[in-house]
């Protein structure tokens, strides 16, 4: 992945045939427009995307032998989690046409979902952002708006720009999925085995709906699975379609790790792809697939940006309308986990030492300050033997490998260009940070 840009820069949409997206007038795109079962679908469609994908690497990938004191991969600098931002679209559904003989129209985002990918754990974070959500819109609308609107306004790139800036983390690329994707990409797959918890029936002519579905285990074809995700009536409310939704994600998930999925991947591939768009390229989906290894559904945590549903006139008078008011500090906690692969928990049994090693004495004393608000436990700063290294080291022997790598994750965000290293480390340590040139606050 040497070749990942940076997070604030985004391809010419245009090389990537997203012709339908235009600048939306904020009238236009201010009346809300509920669909929730769209969502649910595209959201566990752009989960099984996201994971097929990397199942599919546990077949490529090949791991690479290291000895002492030499770089754990030869892949080049570790350059940490890998940030994919999934928008899930119903193309001519929710935009208007750019004119009256386009076929083409722009859309909202009814889907919005931060994937996380660490190359080294093999976490995988899955954030939902409830399309809602309020979020504060860059230029040009330079103002409070849904989440979902930033797509209309400026397509992927302003969504990718939107969401960095209220999550606070880079997005490295973009998946777009459209929701015909979801039926077809059940049937590809081979239908989803999911243990139906009751009987199902509800009629709705004027939707041109009927779902009709037996309690029981069964696998479900793309049309039942639609009709799954779209009942709603159960005796304890919400909370039964919150745990039915539940059922079928991770029921979904599993299907798509599995090997009869990677056998599919061509299948997929071609069905698929009319409906997915994405400034990935060829080169770097293989890097990420190829890194993959290992990766099951274990490695998978699933969260929503927690909040509140409230009415708010952001519009001078124009009327109140419905947003997600996210909670910022419980919000907050879920992207360390998830996104920044930061669990205080697990890094307050982490033993670190650093030295500085570049001839700056308070970069150690800056760093263990950072290290100290992420949970590490940092047992002493020094000095190196030396003070001429150029990238960070972040040593531990051979039995401390996933302690290394949840330390390399985080120092990364200071030190660009920190490598991991077996080697020997002072007593009662499990981690030595050696910090180099490439050191920054």
């Amino acid at each position: 992945m040497r070749s990942r840009r940076s997070s604030r820069r985004l391809r010419n949409t245009e090389a990537t045939g997203i012709e339908e997206t235009r600048v939306f007038e904020a009238s236009e795109v201010r009346r809300p427009r509920r669909s929730w079962v769209r969502a649910l679908g595209l959201a566990i469609l752009a989960a099984s995307l996201f994971l097929g994908g990397v199942a599919f690497g546990f077949y490529q990938y090949i791991a690479r032998p290291h000895a002492e004191l030499i770089p754990v991969e030869d892949q080049g600098t570790y350059q940490g989690r890998i940030n994919v931002l999934v928008l899930g679209i119903d193309s001519g559904v929710n935009g208007k046409p750019v004119n009256p003989q386009a076929t083409m129209t722009g859309t909202r985002s009814d889907v919005l979902i931060l994937a996380s990918f660490d190359p080294e754990t093999k976490d995988v974070g899955l954030l939902s952002i409830p399309r809602d959500t309020r979020v504060y819109i860059p230029a040009p609308i330079n103002g409070f708006e849904k989440a979902a609107h930033a797509h209309a306004y400026g397509g992927p790139a302003l969504a990718v720009k939107t969401i960095e800036e209220f999550l606070d983390v880079p997005i490295h690329y973009y998946v777009r999925v459209d929701f015909e994707a979801f039926k077809k990409g059940v049937d590809a797959l081979g239908g989803v085995d999911v243990d139906v918890p009751q009987d199902m029936y509800y009629s709705d002519p004027s939707q041109n709906l009927l779902i009709d579905l037996k309690k029981g285990p069964q696998t479900l074809s793309g049309d039942q699975a639609l009709e799954f995700v779209r009942f709603r009536s159960y005796e304890n409310g919400d909370i039964g379609r919150i745990e039915a939704q539940s059922l079928f994600l991770k029921a979904l998930l599993k299907r798509a790790i599995s090997l009869s999925t990677v056998l599919k991947v061509p299948e997929l591939i071609g069905t698929l792809s009319p409906y997915v768009k994405t400034d990935l390229s060829a080169d770097e989906i293989l890097s990420i697939v190829n890194r993959a290894r290992g990766v099951t559904s274990d490695n998978v945590t699933h969260a929503t940006v927690p909040g509140v549903d409230k009415n708010i006139d952001d519009h001078n008078g124009q009327g109140e309308l419905s947003y997600w008011l996210a909670d910022r500090e419980a919000t907050g906690r879920l992207v360390d986990e998830l996104i920044r692969g930061i669990s205080r928990e697990r890094n307050a049994t982490i033993a670190v030492a650093i030295q500085y090693g570049n001839g700056i004495v308070g970069s150690a004393d800056a760093l263990a300050t950072f290290l100290r608000g992420q949970g590490f436990n940092v047992t002493s700063v020094g000095s190196a033997n030396r003070q001429d290294y150029l990238e960070t080291r972040v040593v531990a022997n051979e039995g401390k490998r996933s302690s290394q790598f949840s330390v390399l994750n985080s120092v990364i965000e200071h030190c660009r260009g920190a490598k991991s290293f077996t080697g020997s480390v002072p007593e009662g340590v499990d981690v030595l940070i050696i910090v180099g040139k490439d050191v920054s606050f």
